[in-house]
């Protein structure tokens, strides 16, 4: 759940089920956002607007690269560079990789 919060830019704290947080209103509804994401993954596939969003890079991964972007690598890539990521859509067959973060910097790191 840190990720979110560096990702974001929003102090992000949790109390049992509650999540505060602090930080400017861009990054406060950052934050919002890419928990309300989080907690769709679990319940099925999480597709994105992505209109007008500058927090949000979008990286088509060829098929041949699928298997080096399991979870377990996506969680790696997160804590190197301070970013949430994750596939559009299904990730058992989708070729969109999204990667959330407010610096764009971060972002660019995380593609390669």
């Amino acid at each position: 759940r840190r990720k979110l919060a560096r990702s974001s830019g929003c102090i992000l704290e949790y109390v049992g089920n509650v999540a505060y947080m602090a930080g400017t209103y861009e990054e406060r509804k950052r934050a919002r956002d890419y928990l309300t994401w989080l907690m769709r993954q679990r319940t099925g596939p999480v597709t994105v607007d992505l209109m007008g969003r500058t927090d949000v890079t979008e990286l088509e991964v060829p098929a041949n690269m699928r298997g080096m972007t399991k979870a377990t690598s996506l969680r790696d890539v997160e804590k190197e560079t301070g970013t949430f990521c994750f596939f559009q859509g299904d990730s058992n067959t989708s070729d969109t990789l999204l990667i959330c973060g407010y610096k764009p910097e971060a972002r660019a790191s995380a593609e390669q």
